[in-house]
């Protein structure tokens, strides 16, 4: 899946530093954190809660057993990344994910997300989230949301939106539906 890999991590890459440690937080096999750091510099740990088979082992990895807990200090990263992690949570828990990314970032928080627009894309993302995730056994309540109603939760959360972006990915859902990088910035983080 590297033409996947290369799709995300040049949507995430602009928003990181070199030397930045970085979590990624439903890091899956951990590709996109491989290729960030080839192409960044950053120093990724990743956790999830789902134990992949095919995981990157070149990182360090911090296992879940609460899917609202993350075993790391608060503020132990300078960015956190969430990708495509928050509708694999019911819309009442994506809240409690979103609280402990926030609690572990010192600066950044990058969120893509699928962004159905209409009923034709919410169609396909059901499809293709469903399929893409089925042999990792990964929970698909396809709790969607449109960047409308993220927007209004990052800032409650006392997020600054710096950055925000949809488009249709080629790879692997053939322009199918949108996804939205968020950019969100800790209003207390300061200059970088």
């Amino acid at each position: 899946m590297f033409l996947r890999d290369n799709e995300v991590g040049r949507r995430v890459a602009p928003y990181l530093r070199s030397g930045w440690e970085i979590l990624d937080y439903g890091a899956g096999t951990g590709l996109i954190s491989r290729w960030l750091a080839r192409s960044t510099g950053v120093r990724p740990t990743m956790t999830d809660l789902v134990e992949y088979g095919n995981r990157r082992q070149e990182f360090p990895y911090l296992q879940m057993d609460d899917p609202f807990h993350v075993p790391a200090e608060d503020g132990a990263f300078d960015a956190v990344i969430l990708l495509f992690a928050l509708h694999h949570n019911p819309y009442e828990s994506q809240g409690k994910v979103l609280s402990e990314a926030i609690r572990l970032t010192r600066r950044r928080l990058i969120v893509i997300e699928d962004t159905p627009m209409s009923a034709a894309d919410r169609a396909f993302n059901v499809f293709w989230d469903k399929v893409l995730n089925l042999r990792h056994r990964v929970p698909t309540p396809c709790a969607f949301r449109t960047v409308g109603e993220w927007l209004p939760i990052f800032l409650e959360a006392d997020l600054e939106a710096v950055h925000v972006e949809s488009y249709r990915p080629k790879w692997p859902t053939l322009m199918t539906y949108h996804h939205t990088v968020f950019v969100l910035d800790r209003e207390a983080a300061g200059p970088e």
